[in-house]
């Protein structure tokens, strides 16, 4: 900036010298013509003092002479430059050259012949105006001031040119200073650019690498160190500030992502591994195999040693999850004992299998805590992506099918989802669908079992169970429905609508006259749990007007699973109020019930079919039916052979003191309607076939 200010005023000293020389060239050029040939031209001078025009008073004396040369040479002399002398041609039209201060000498430079139109003075000469500028020479540049020579009549008669020079080395000079002024002010600017780039650099250098450690975290990447943060300026100031936000990332980044009782993943972190892991899987060179783990019976733990001692075992457990599946094994625990684990590059699902057998061999270990062993049972499902599933979802619930077929199978710990287990879905999907739709239009129906005395052949009661009738398929399992009701949460609809059905039936029976002891209800562990389900109980006999104790719900030992003994034995209270009888089902079946039957207000005890069942032909078995009558018995509740199928059974139920037997050799579950004739049927049957039995026997 310095040079080109420099530049400039040196520009305009020189230009105004230049102009002051020119204009002194002039002044002197007229007055050596006006002194020198005594007053035969005479000078006129515009406002500023500069020749304007001379004036001739003789016409003929503007010729070749050696005074106008002499009068020329000096004044060429007097400016250190060059001088001119040019007479008007009215015939050619031309200023043509009469005097002049170069020489003709070879190799000298020839001034013009004369002054055409072509000359860019011509145009102000012809009118009596002088001319300041630059003229051509022989092919160069030269600064004149051409003065008119008038006659008294003001007819043009001649020029006056004087110079100071040829303006061209002039011009010349100027560039090459000027380029270089530009070159070394281009030189500097780069200098200046490339140190102040490089210090630039130097000094961004630790904001580039924060800004990419920042990117990082912003990207979910937890940084190992923030840099900079020994420094004391403004570098570190920052760097201290993106170190406490890494530490808030991380703290957030184990409050978002990872659970809190184990240190695995959580759910969130599971879904978002899951998500990568196909979006992996769709370039076709990377497989993974997911498990999904749990363990059968867990809340159990946590009902009997409390929830400290539950998360003692999953921490445990996660640990040795952790050692079965390896290091590259992403794994997550999405809720109470569900853990699902992600094995990358496992395509053909042969490490998934080996890593499920190494699982279930580490995890049927016993848990010591303390002092106490703890024992839990694991199940794995297995599912190979992207071969079983293309989305989360699907990943997801595919996974979980396997593992409720690994539960469900006898001894089989872990299972590979395959096709029939989502054609089992779908069939149980489309079975849930027709049977909220059965429910709605009530399309389902209640048959009655009998319940006989064995010794008297007479009615004692009657077990309500539900029918599903189907045009294609005639009367639809209870099996098929069941299952799925209670899986879906349809069996609370289901139970209400059993338990409504035969309330107004058994309500019918008694305005009738028939005699017909009680109706059975099988009541559901989840339908039982429900707060409201004793009062729904007592809404249901007020409604039809039907006596409590014409009521009997059974209830089997799977409503003491996953749920306390005390919330148990307050429902049974609850109903016990009421009025309506209890009866524990299935008895034997399960480990605990003669705990219920001491501590649990039951006045019905139905023995399993498991201990009827040829009892009659094995003497063994026979014993151990007797025994289970007699301690019931001591106990002082009703018995109930449930599924005697042939007229051994019967008559052994009678034998051994059975208040009731209940089975097909009385008479399968019938409508209502053929009921009474049913029951003529069974006296007849039951009592010759009773007889005859108890004289072999004897």
């Amino acid at each position: 900036m310095v040079s080109s200010l420099s530049y400039l005023e040196l520009s305009r000293e020189t230009e105004d010298s230049t102009v002051t020389r020119i204009d002194r060239a002039a002044r002197a050029a007229a007055a050596i013509l006006e002194h020198g040939t005594s007053d035969l031209f005479q000078s006129t001078s515009d406002s500023d003092g500069n020749p304007s025009s001379l004036r001739l008073s003789v016409p003929t004396y503007l010729k070749s002479n050696s005074q106008l040369d002499q009068l020329i040479t000096a004044i060429g002399n007097s400016n250190d430059g060059a001088a001119s002398l040019y007479k008007w041609s009215s015939t050619t039209n031309v200023f043509d050259r009469l005097a002049t201060t170069f020489d003709d000498t070879e190799g000298s430079l020839h001034f013009e012949p004369s002054i055409d139109r072509n000359h860019p003075a011509f145009a102000n000469l012809v009118e009596g105006r002088p001319f300041i500028g630059n003229v051509p020479v022989q092919g160069r540049t030269r600064l004149a001031y051409l003065i008119p020579v008038l006659l008294e009549n003001n007819q043009i008669a001649g020029v006056v040119e004087v110079d100071v020079g040829d303006m061209d080395d002039l011009a010349l000079a100027k560039s090459r200073l000027q380029t270089r002024i530009v070159s070394a002010a281009i030189l500097i600017i780069a200098l200046v650019v490339l140190i102040g780039g490089l210090f630039l650099r130097r000094e961004f250098r630790p904001l580039r690498q924060l800004a990419k450690t920042a990117e990082e975290l912003a990207n979910g990447n937890q940084p190992d160190q923030v840099p900079y943060t020994g420094r004391q300026d403004e570098i570190g100031d920052l760097a201290h500030g993106l170190e406490r936000v890494t530490d808030l990332q991380d703290k957030l980044h184990k409050l978002a992502y990872i659970d809190q009782v184990t240190t695995a993943g959580n759910r969130a972190r599971y879904f978002a591994d899951l998500s990568d892991a196909l979006k992996r899987s769709k370039s076709g060179t990377f497989g993974a195999s997911l498990i999904h783990l749990d363990f059968n019976g867990f809340s159990k733990i946590n009902d009997t040693f409390g929830h400290q001692i539950g998360n003692r075992v999953l921490l445990q457990a996660y640990v040795r999850i952790a050692n079965a599946f390896g290091p590259s094994a992403q794994i997550a625990r999405i809720s109470s004992d569900d853990f699902c684990i992600l094995l990358p590059h496992d395509i053909e699902g042969s490490i998934a299998e080996t890593c499920a057998n190494r699982a279930i061999e580490l995890l049927t270990a016993p848990f010591n805590i303390n002092e106490t062993e703890i024992r839990v049972e694991p199940r794995i499902g297995i599912a190979l992506l992207p071969q079983d599933a293309q989305d989360v979802e699907t990943a997801h619930r595919v996974a979980g099918l396997a593992l409720r077929a690994a539960k469900e199978g006898d001894g089989l710990r872990y299972e590979f989802f395959s096709a029939p287990l989502n054609e089992r879905v779908q069939t149980d999907m489309l079975m849930e669908t027709l049977l909220r739709a059965a429910l709605k239009t009530r399309q389902l129906t209640l048959h009655y079992q009998p319940q006989i005395c064995p010794k008297t052949c007479s009615l004692t009661g009657l077990e309500a169970l539900v029918r599903w009738p189907n045009k294609n398929r005639g009367f639809i399992p209870p099996s098929d429905f069941i299952p799925i009701a209670e899986k879906t949460g349809l069996i609370l609809e289901l139970g209400q609508y059993v338990l409504e059905e035969a309330c107004k039936q058994a309500a019918k029976w008694t305005e009738q006259g028939f005699d017909f002891g009680h109706v059975s209800v099988n009541v559901s562990p989840l339908q039982f749990r429900q707060p409201s389900f004793a009062d729904r109980v007592k809404e249901t006999l007020e409604k039809h007007n039907l006596p409590a104790d014409r009521l009997c719900l059974e209830v089997t030992e799977n409503v003491f699973v996953d749920t306390s003994e005390q919330c148990v034995h307050d429902i049974l209270l609850k109903l016990q109020k009421i009025g309506v009888q209890l009866s524990l089902d299935d008895f034997g079946s399960g480990y605990s019930s003669l705990i219920y039957l001491h501590r649990l207000p039951f006045q019905e005890l139905k023995i399993d079919r498991a201990f009827i069942s040829e009892a009659d032909q094995a003497e063994q078995k026979a014993h151990l039916f007797q025994a289970i009558v007699g301690l019931g018995r001591s106990l002082g509740l009703r018995i109930i052979a449930e599924g005697a199928e042939t007229e051994g059974e019967f008559a052994l139920a009678a034998i051994y003191g059975c208040d009731s037997v209940q089975g097909f050799f009385c008479s399968p579950a019938v409508p209502a309607s053929q009921l009474r004739n049913r029951l003529e049927e069974i006296r007849k049957l039951a009592s010759s076939k009773t007889i005859a039995w108890e004289q072999r026997r004897a």
